[in-house]
């Protein structure tokens, strides 16, 4: 009767818990082999999509860097300072060194080194120490040429420079020492150095000019603390070097360099002489006079030659790759991982297109394409070689076409309208110019006759102060100099006080003053072009009489106008650009004088790596094929990712199904069985009562 209860108790229960229980068929491991049976097979295909894909990743990432490394190597010769590098050899390195532009002209020049350019030094006599006490008062720097023959006042005579402003250093008690005057005199930043020199016995103040040159000397004032000339060479008048006094000793006089270029006389302020020879600077090292030697200025061959290799091998390494990546293998009939990749095929064609095309523009030059320079592809490997020793002839014969070959660059047919720049947006090609107006500079003029030749301009001791306003640019307070000016000294000082004010310097705006002896009048001109040029005076002292000068607003200057290929152009002072949409869009020529009408055309030309470098950029830029088709293959990726999730959401919804489905099979299992076993028993029951009765009956008769 216990299993009757139990079954009893399974049977009104209606649920088995745990599969099996009821068949010992349906087991969990059963329905875990019908999910994986629907499960795996996807899964083996998603997982071999996705590594699929993470190799093609993997394997543009390598072309990527293998492209980057050779955009590098097209962008060095994509600079005109490169592709046109030149080298300058000299005869005699102890005496001259150089180095020069990519626009500098071959040849050889004769060089001569006469004279060093030199700074003046100065020095006091000896003090026991170098805190011995000179004295208090004021000294006043100016800069200008020295002229000093020896003999005290009588061998001295100093002119301020055009752009001399006198700067002043008050020594007081605290800093009277030859230690605090020197250091007085650093902290000020005139342009000259002083140091303490002990000669082994006693200590001497020196007194350096920074810079070199004839005009860079250094003449130093003394006023005792009562505003009296010093001249005394017991206290502060001992640092004296004027007029009135010579009590420092000139150790070295400021000098300009001389030289002799190809036999022409030429000074310089500085040992580095630019501009003697276009294109070339020129680093003086010793003098020797009478012994001329050969400064030769060639094509940098050897890094020319290096740049256009590296350009050559880091194409190849990129070309291997991709060959490898691509290519079919009829063996094994299997292809690259990358085979038939459309984006990788499109740039292939391009760049090889670029590398094997004649450049537009370049029709009347000795060479074309880079085939002319010992650059040809390998028919059966795609590679590229190189004959270096092409290149090394048409360098020493055509340099400037070689950066024509490879950097845009643009010629023009009149001198006086310039090349200046091109964009990506310029096409190759050759624009006429036609110029409707030149521009002007903008500026300020007083009235005719306000400064006679022979009158007098007077600066008092107060208000002689004014302000000025350069290209929209304002001064600081400018401070003109006490005293009594003839207008071209009134004009020189007016300048020298502007050009050294700080406020305009930093914003890079300055203006020239001259006296018209024939108007007489001031003009303060601009020295910038177009409607942005102008001059106004803001503000003007009263103690300034007698200059013609008055608060007001200049003129503005007008900007270039014109055309370039029949379309309107651009005018920014005297440049001109050529219009948006027009195939000169972008380029940029300065018109700097000549007549308005017709100024003949300028050619440009876009040379290989030029067009390289814009292409590699566009194929390697955010938005480029390279960048598109591996944000394709990620997002492929994730598509994948996002289908094996929603299987595995699925799969676990189909577990959940089976298993109340076996759930259900097996109660019902479960409650035959029961049944089963009852009625088993119940028989059984029954057959044993039978056979009880039956031998009782028996034995009872």
């Amino acid at each position: 009767m216990s299993v009757s209860t139990a079954t009893s108790t399974s049977s009104s229960s209606g649920t088995v818990n745990s599969l099996g229980i009821g068949s010992g068929i349906l087991t969990s491991s059963v329905v875990d082999q019908l999910v994986q049976a629907s499960q795996l097979p996807l899964q083996a295909v998603y997982q071999s999509q996705i590594a699929a894909l993470n190799t093609k990743i993997s394997d543009f990432g390598t072309l990527q860097g293998l492209l980057s490394t050779f955009q590098g190597a097209v962008s060095t010769l994509a600079s005109t300072a490169n592709a046109g590098a030149k080298v300058v050899t000299s005869a005699n390195s102890s005496l001259a060194t150089a180095t020069a532009s990519s626009f500098a002209q071959n040849g050889s020049y004769s060089l001569e080194v006469d004279h060093l350019a030199s700074s003046q030094q100065l020095v006091t006599g000896a003090y026991s120490s170098a805190s011995s006490v000179l004295g208090t008062g004021t000294l006043t720097f100016t800069t200008g040429t020295t002229t000093y023959t020896g003999g005290g006042t009588a061998g001295y005579s100093f002119t301020p420079s055009a752009s001399s402003v006198t700067h002043s250093i008050s020594i007081t008690s605290s800093n009277d020492t030859l230690s605090g005057i020197r250091d007085a005199i650093n902290n000020a930043n005139l342009g000259v150095t002083a140091s303490i020199i002990y000669n082994g016995s006693g200590y001497q103040l020196s007194i350096a000019t920074n810079a070199t040159g004839a005009s860079n000397s250094v003449q130093i004032g003394v006023t005792n603390s009562s505003g009296s000339t010093d001249t005394s060479t017991t206290d502060l008048g001992a640092l004296a070097f004027n007029s009135n006094a010579v009590n420092m000793s000139q150790a070295t006089a400021a000098g300009d360099a001389s030289l002799k270029v190809n036999g022409i006389p030429i000074t310089s302020s500085q040992n580095t002489v630019a501009g003697a020879i276009n294109g070339v600077v020129i680093n003086l090292l010793q003098a020797s006079v009478g012994n001329p030697f050969n400064l030769t200025v060639s094509p940098d061959v050897s890094g020319i030659t290096k740049n256009v290799q590296a350009l050559v091998d880091t194409y190849n390494a990129y070309q291997s790759q991709y060959s490898t990546y691509t290519a079919y293998n009829s063996t094994t009939k299997t292809g690259g991982p990358l085979m038939g990749n459309a984006s990788l095929q499109s740039a292939m064609t391009q760049l090889t297109n670029m590398l094997g095309e004649v450049v537009t523009g370049m029709s009347g030059a000795s060479i074309h394409s880079l085939a002319d320079i010992g650059i040809s592809t390998d028919s059966q490997t795609g590679q590229l070689t190189f004959n270096s020793s092409t290149l090394q002839n048409v360098l020493q014969s055509n340099p400037q076409d070689v950066v024509s070959l490879f950097a845009s660059s643009g010629t023009s047919t009149d001198s006086l309208v310039s090349y200046v720049a091109g964009t990506s947006a310029t096409q190759a090609g050759t624009y006429a110019v036609n110029v409707s107006q030149l521009a002007t500079q903008g500026g300020l003029t007083t009235a005719s006759g306000s400064l006679a030749s022979t009158g007098t301009v007077t600066v008092g001791s107060s208000g002689n102060t004014l302000t000025v306003t350069v290209d929209g640019n304002g001064s600081g307070v400018i401070t003109i100099p006490p005293g009594s000016y003839t207008p071209t000294q009134f004009a020189q000082t007016l300048q020298a006080q502007i050009d050294a004010d700080s406020q305009l310097q930093a914003a890079g705006a300055s203006l020239s003053v001259s006296y018209n002896s024939s108007n007489g009048n001031l003009q303060l001109s601009s020295n910038s072009y177009g409607s942005l040029s102008n001059v106004s005076v803001n503000s003007l002292g009263s103690g300034i009489t007698g200059s013609g000068l008055a608060i007001a607003s200049g003129t503005a200057g007008l900007d270039v106008a014109g055309t370039i290929n029949g379309v309107a152009a651009t005018g920014v002072g005297q440049t001109l650009t050529g219009a948006k949409g027009d195939p000169s869009e972008g380029l940029a020529v300065e018109v700097l004088g000549g007549s308005t009408g017709a100024r003949g055309s300028v050619t440009y030309v876009v040379g290989v790596a030029q067009q390289l470098s814009s292409a590699l950029g566009n194929m390697m830029g955010n938005n480029g094929a390279f960048s598109s088709q591996v944000s394709s293959y990620n997002s492929q990726v994730s598509q994948i990712n996002q289908e094996n999730t929603d299987l595995t959401n699925r799969m676990s919804t189909l577990r959940a199904t089976i298993t109340a489905e076996f759930q259900a099979y097996d109660s019902m299992i479960a409650k035959m069985n029961s049944t089963s076993s009852y009625l088993t028993q119940f028989f059984n029951a029954q057959t044993n009562s039978s056979s009880s009765s039956s031998s009782s009956s028996t034995g009872h008769g």
